[in-house]
Formats: structure tokens, C-alpha cells, sequence
């Protein structure tokens, strides 16, 4: 399984079916479709993505992100029974994964159903699927560890009171933003406000 490319960029297509042509050092060169919210990248430049390849009887085709998690996030859509690699991409060329979370944990269909080429039954179908295959719970637990070390940060440098709900208030919109910010980097950006 090729789970992984590194190369120069020597075409990008944006149009109908996004993709990236990408040649390897070995002098391969690889088609690889991403989702329209990859970011645009300049011919001749240096590109690397993860990578899903996907093998049919009559054609094979590589998937490309540009972060691990969206790509197996992708895989993850494709264990949606009646999903393909073309639904699961329309899914993440529309929405964020985080979007996408948030969208199965409130169960809203209608908005999912936004997606092309997905029907209202294709939108419930997903959201009834991945309920029990994301852990809302591990997610949340994560983001309540960070902002617990960030506040004891916070109290170990003196800061207490008004103060300290102010900074940790704060911290809380940055995590929010920024998803995958450690704690270091959390502290970082509070006290440089």
C-alpha cells in the first residue's frame, strides 16, 4: 500500500476532479486527487501527502492529504457501508473533519446532506455509522487535559483570581481555534497576550 508520497509538484487541477501530479526522486510520477480544501500548491514546488490507494477491477487511484488524521479520517468514511472514495472526498472537500464531528455528534443530517452527490438517507447513513466509530468522549478528554495543565501553569507563575479566569477563559477560545495546540504552545500564546 502506498500510504505515503514525497516529490515536486508538476500539475495541480482545482477544476471538477482536484489533483496533484506529482513526481517522485525515483522519476515515478504519481496523479494523486485531493479534497478541494487542500491548499494550492505552485508547480515545480516540493509537495508531501499521505496517501490512500484504492484498488477497483477496472481502476486504481491515490487519495492525498496533507495531514495524517484527514487521511484517516478518510478510511474511517470509507467503512460507511455504500460510501466510496468519491463520496468520502466530496465529504471532506465540504467540511472540516472537526466539522464533520461535530456535525455526527449533533446529528444534523440536513447539513451533511449539503454534500454533493450525498442524499438525505446517504447523510443519515453516515451519521448513524460513525457514531459508533468516533470517540467523542477521548476528544473531549484531551481538550479538558490541556487547558487543566494550562491553568496549573498558570498557578504555579502566580497567577490567581480574576486574573487567572481571565487567561484560562482566554485559552479556552484559542483551543478552540487551534485544535491540536499542546500545552506548551497554549501557555505560550496566553502569556504573550
Amino acid at each position: 500500500m502506498i500510504s505515503y508520497i514525497s516529490g515536486i509538484v508538476q500539475k495541480t487541477s482545482f477544476i471538477k476532479d482536484c489533483y496533484i501530479d506529482i513526481l517522485t526522486k525515483a522519476g515515478i510520477g504519481y496523479r494523486v486527487y485531493i479534497p478541494k480544501t487542500f491548499r494550492m500548491v505552485e508547480k515545480e514546488s516540493d509537495i508531501s501527502v499521505y496517501t490512500y490507494f484504492h484498488v477497483r477491477e477496472d481502476r486504481q487511484m491515490l487519495f492525498g492529504f496533507e495531514k495524517e488524521t484527514d487521511r484517516d479520517f478518510f478510511e474511517v468514511l470509507l467503512g460507511v457501508s455504500g460510501v466510496g472514495p468519491k463520496t468520502a472526498l466530496a465529504v471532506l472537500s465540504t467540511y472540516s473533519r472537526e466539522d464533520i464531528e461535530k456535525i455526527v455528534a449533533g446529528g444534523d443530517s440536513a447539513k451533511l446532506s449539503k454534500v454533493s452527490g450525498l442524499g438525505s438517507k446517504g447523510a443519515q447513513k453516515i451519521i448513524l455509522e460513525l457514531r459508533g466509530k468516533i470517540d467523542f468522549k477521548d476528544k473531549e478528554d484531551k481538550d479538558n487535559l490541556v487547558l487543566t495543565d494550562v491553568k496549573e501553569a498558570l498557578k504555579s507563575l502566580g497567577f490567581n483570581g480574576a486574573d487567572l479566569s481571565e487567561k484560562v477563559e482566554y485559552a479556552t477560545k484559542v483551543q478552540k481555534k487551534e485544535k491540536d495546540i499542546t500545552p506548551e504552545e497554549l501557555i505560550k500564546k496566553v502569556l504573550s497576550r
